[in-house]
């Protein structure tokens, strides 16, 4: 369940964007977020005279990889137990209960790395696994199926990994029981094994601050290079007028992500002027505000950000949350604030990054992961007091949260 990004050592070394350039700092801890629909846990035991197979479908994980000392990476994962899946729902209805897994009262199935060795085949992750209600250190062999890639669809960089374990059910108190299942009697229980064989296939995500620099933001950058950051403030103030309200969310973006753009180039003033006139098309969303503040934090109006992020607060109206909505999604609203906040501390600007965080997790005080990147920025400004603070709060909103879980480990 861990995986090794192993990238190009020449692409992970910090260089200048620009003679006036944002530097990217000396890191090589890489984050990564588990995929959950393109990553599977299958399991398989012996059964009569088959095997009955299955998964879990819902599964969350964070990985940290560190492109430099591939041992030094760690990863957590969390398993949903009641999505387990054998095909035969009243086996499912079965498995879930106390005979088995008990889904009501242990939740999840947690693994975390605590060592990473390189093996023959690729590497061994060793760690703790907790599932109905025991902990066993384990190790998972697992290899890369394939290095690290930038995403030709998301612009993202994306790895992959697999790896396998067999264990002993009777090890973590899964034995079996007929109490739910009268036909589950003795005889047929004497011929289940109790040898269970896990495989798995992750696919781990990264959101980069290269993956903001699409084709269409090199675009913009080049006509208010040749022709002024005007020409690019005229084109957004027309889309405005030809677009509809449904439609502005891809302006917003666009200009948030051309201001970036022009901050990480070292074109601080004209950032400032595209961020104010991105306040002056769309004065009622607090993302302008935000992106504004970081531009001026950044000239080195420390004061005026803090303003443009009062005013970000006060044009905020919490997103509704519809209670029926089957497969809810993030807020968009607060995605883009958290990577504008992230990329601040990839950028090595973590102080800067700080009050970002902190106005996105006053916002969002019930989004773990808000919390988190509070406490990504807080650790990687040297406030190891104020991280720790910020994730145990992430964690008093979802225990199971794996950014907190996982990043907490790295504070010092």
């Amino acid at each position: 369940m861990k995986l090794y990004v192993r990238i190009v050592l020449a692409s992970l070394i910090p260089r200048l964007l620009s003679s006036q350039g944002v530097t990217q700092p000396v890191t090589s801890l890489q984050e990564y977020a588990v995929d959950a629909g393109h990553s599977i846990v299958e399991f398989s035991i012996g059964f009569a005279f088959s095997r009955v197979k299955g998964r879990f479908t819902n599964s969350k994980g964070t990985i940290l990889y560190d492109s430099i000392a591939p041992a030094n990476s760690s990863v957590t994962i969390v398993i949903e137990s009641k999505s387990l899946d054998t095909g035969w729902p009243h086996r499912d209805e079965h498995l879930r209960t106390s005979d088995f897994f008990d889904v009501e009262k242990y939740p999840t199935i947690i693994f975390q790395s605590e060592r990473m060795t390189r093996s023959p085949k690729g590497w061994i992750a060793d760690g703790k696994l907790s599932m109905h209600g025991v902990t066993r250190q384990v190790s998972i062999p697992f290899r890369l199926t394939q290095q690290p890639t930038r995403s030709a669809e998301s612009n993202w960089m994306i790895l992959n990994a697999e790896g396998a374990l067999r264990l002993a059910r009777g090890d973590f108190n899964i034995f079996g029981g007929s109490t739910f299942n009268s036909w589950f009697n003795k005889a047929r229980a004497a011929t289940m094994a109790d040898s269970v064989d896990i495989s798995i296939e992750i696919e781990g995500w990264r959101a980069d601050a290269k993956s903001q620099r699409t084709s269409g933001v090199e675009a913009a950058l080049e006509r208010a290079r040749v022709n002024g950051v005007q020409s690019q403030i005229d084109r957004f103030a027309e889309l405005k007028k030809t677009r509809k309200p449904e439609e502005f969310a891809g302006i917003i973006t666009g200009g948030d992500f051309v201001s970036r753009a022009l901050i990480a180039t070292g074109r601080i003033d004209d950032a400032v002027k595209i961020s104010r006139a991105m306040i002056e098309l769309f004065p009622e969303e607090p993302r302008v505000f935000m992106v504004h503040g970081l531009a001026l934090a950044m000239s080195g109006d420390n004061r005026g950000a803090a303003l443009q992020y009062a005013k970000a607060k006060q044009v905020f109206r919490p997103p509704v949350i519809d209670p029926n909505e089957k497969f809810p999604q993030d807020d968009e609203n607060w995605y883009y604030l958290d990577q504008l906040a992230r990329t601040v501390v990839e950028w090595g600007h973590a102080a800067k990054a700080v009050p970002i965080a902190r106005v996105v997790a006053e916002m969002y005080p019930q989004t773990a992961r808000a919390h988190a990147t509070l406490g990504l920025a807080l650790a990687a400004s040297g406030d190891a007091r104020g991280a720790t603070v910020a994730y145990a709060k992430a964690l008093e909103v979802n225990p199971i949260e794996t950014r907190a879980l996982e990043l907490r480990r790295r504070v010092r």
